[in-house]
């Protein structure tokens, strides 16, 4: 198949453009598909754990910490992709939050809750969010809104 805009190289980009609840679907070679800004995806990159992980872990910068515990350094972890032991989470605690929060979402363990006793736990977790949002606002000597968070904190926790 031949690319849908300068019709001469082979076509290895596919794309589907949804606008207006009309379906477009382009096939472009690799220049072409460049120029429209579409970003082309890297080439026969191994897909691993160990490489994504290692590869946001780069990012935070490393440091040259040592677990106290099992001795692993910072780099075998970024190498290997795998922590020593538990200790390593509090060793490497600065770099594993924002790999943590770009895989799971957050970097706070949420989980599941029984049914009866949801409504407790979101609002625990609802009351320990606004008390982050009250040492902002005070922080910021946003008074005002400081107090309504505090009222909003004891009207959750009289309930």
């Amino acid at each position: 198949m031949l690319c849908d805009n300068c019709g001469k190289e082979p076509a290895k980009i596919h794309y589907k453009e949804i606008k207006d609840n009309q379906t477009t679907e382009f096939h472009l070679c690799e220049k072409c598909a460049s120029e429209k800004g579409i970003q082309i995806p890297p080439t026969k990159q191994a897909f691993s754990i160990p490489n994504i992980m290692t590869e946001m872990v780069e990012e935070v910068g490393a440091t040259m910490s040592r677990c106290d515990s099992c001795g692993l350094t910072y780099k075998e972890f970024r190498d290997s992709g795998r922590l020593g032991c538990a200790s390593c989470y509090g060793a490497f605690k600065e770099q594993l939050k924002p790999l943590l929060r770009r895989i799971h979402g957050s970097n706070v363990h949420i989980g599941k809750s029984p049914h009866m006793s949801q409504g407790v736990f979101e609002k625990r977790r609802e009351i320990e969010t606004l008390k982050a949002d009250l040492q902002k606002a005070i922080e910021r000597e946003d008074f005002e809104k400081a107090a309504e968070i505090r009222d909003r904190i004891k009207e959750l926790e009289s309930q």
